[in-house]
């Protein structure tokens, strides 16, 4: 927005003081006599300009009064004068502006015999000095329009958008994928929950408090933001990262929007939609240089929108076909040999009954109870990805890493339909030494603290033998 445009805004709103633009120039900066301290003030080139030309105008009056008396020259500033910047000016440092017209006449001029208390005055002389000033005022139209955005030009945007779906297992790096495949600065983020409704992820009219009054304006979403950062930046590779995108009702949330998905080979939305919400359609105008001044609404061609996905979660939702036929998805498969190297310290039993605390790598943890569970014909969007826990939970304090997060995820999420003896023992010995059957994660936890078994005989022996050829190799 220009600058006088911007101004006439401010004025707009409801105040006791005004504003209005003034046309630029370089100013004039002078000072005081500096008797009781020297004091600085600025008066822009057009001022002095108006100043002389009402002199001029008033020629025959100011005439009569060559010397400088405070009390003249103070009254002729305040009634001859049209500028009320410059009265007030004037008013208060009365012989500091008498000095600074009487040089610029005299130089102007070439005048000889300068005294600062005596300014030599004809129509000649300030039409002379009026000249020079104005010669050295700027174009103010070629400022405004330099500063006028230059309209966006879509000829040379990239052609890079995709609409893509990230799924696979927990913790096989979803997230991690995309970061590595988009720049930071343009990218843009949201998380979706159930709560998630259209307008949080469009954007809608929201309160805010203005001069101690309850107003309303239009606060964007996620989607309105990437929107904005890909119209104006045609030269750059934006994203939208729709995080958990499963975890809301995706098609409600995306509403209207719904058809711009489709993408016609040059990655532009194949079918515009209109912008029925006002509100909505002035504000993406108002910061894209009226890219939408059509009115209609496209997805740009620079713009991706990469999803992540894990079906494995109570709170999932399913996406409907049409919504996913508009989807590329890719699977991120379950990569042991990129997992973090940290251990997990783990009681197994051995086959001759014997209990001892095994550092088991992570990823022969996750390896070995994978097998089980596939063998178990558990669904693989619930097996272990080899991120599941990441290095700093292994490093910092595996113990709780393995209590907190994993136990509790194979117990409750992925085998809490009576498949648990696919992991873990059916029968545990309890604090008194007697063997009971788990039933219950607290009997999970508190075994585990006791460090005794907690796991199938099948899995803590493949464990063990895994853990101690690792170490006899070392």
């Amino acid at each position: 927005m220009r600058i006088d445009n911007f101004i006439n805004e401010c004025n707009a709103l409801p105040s006791e003081t005004s504003l209005e633009y003034q046309q630029v120039a370089p100013s004039f900066k002078f000072s005081n006599t500096g008797r009781r301290g020297t004091k600085y003030f600025s008066i822009p080139l057009k001022q002095v300009i108006e100043a002389l030309e009402d002199i001029k105008t008033n020629l025959a009056i100011y005439s009569k009064y060559p010397r400088y008396v405070e009390a003249d020259w103070r009254y002729l500033f305040s009634n001859y004068i049209s500028n009320e910047i410059t009265i007030a000016l004037a008013g208060v440092q009365t012989f500091p502006m008498f000095s600074l017209l009487n040089k610029v006449v005299t130089i102007s001029n070439k005048l000889d015999n300068y005294s600062d208390k005596d300014i030599q005055l004809s129509e000649d002389y300030l039409d002379t000095a009026i000249d020079y000033l104005t010669s050295q005022m700027p174009d103010d139209d070629v400022y405004l329009n330099l500063l006028q955005p230059q309209k966006i030009n879509d000829e040379n945007r990239l052609q890079t958008g995709r609409n893509i779906v990230y799924y696979g297992a927990p913790g096989t790096g979803k997230s991690y994928a995309i970061d590595q495949k988009t720049e930071e600065d343009f990218t843009v983020r949201t998380v979706f929950h159930p709560d998630t409704q259209y307008s949080d992820f469009i954007g809608s009219l929201k309160p805010v408090m203005a001069n101690e009054k309850i107003n309303y304006a239009f606060r964007p979403g996620s989607f309105t933001d990437a929107i904005i950062l890909a119209v104006n930046n045609p030269s750059k590779e934006c994203t939208l990262v729709v995080e958990e995108i499963n975890r809301a009702a995706a098609a409600a949330a995306f509403g209207e929007i719904f058809q711009l998905l489709d993408r016609q080979p040059t990655r532009q939305s194949k079918y515009p939609i209109n912008v029925s919400d006002p509100d909505w359609l002035a504000y993406l105008n108002s910061k894209t240089d009226n890219y939408f001044e059509n009115e209609k609404l496209v997805i740009p061609s620079n713009l991706s929108i990469v999803a992540t996905m894990n079906s494995s979660d109570q709170a999932v939702m399913p996406l409907d076909t049409a919504f996913k036929r508009r989807w590329e998805f890719e699977y991120l498969p379950i990569d042991y040999a990129n997992a973090p190297q940290g251990t997990l310290p783990i009681p197994l039993e051995s086959d001759d009954g014997e209990v001892e605390m095994y550092d088991v790598l992570w990823a022969d943890f996750a390896k070995v109870v994978n097998n089980a569970l596939a063998l178990d014909h558990i669904p693989e969007d619930k097996l272990l990805g080899h991120r599941f826990l990441d290095d700093n939970e292994l490093n910092e304090n595996g113990e709780s890493a393995l209590k907190g997060k994993l136990l509790m995820y194979l117990w409750d999420d992925v085998l809490r339909h009576g498949q648990r003896s696919v992991i873990f023992a059916d029968y545990i010995y309890n604090s008194d030494g007697e063997e009971v059957e788990l039933t219950t994660y607290g009997q999970l936890i508190q075994t585990y603290n006791a460090s005794r078994n907690v796991l199938r005989d099948s899995l803590a022996s493949e464990l063990i033998e895994l853990t101690s050829a690792k170490a006899e190799a070392q």
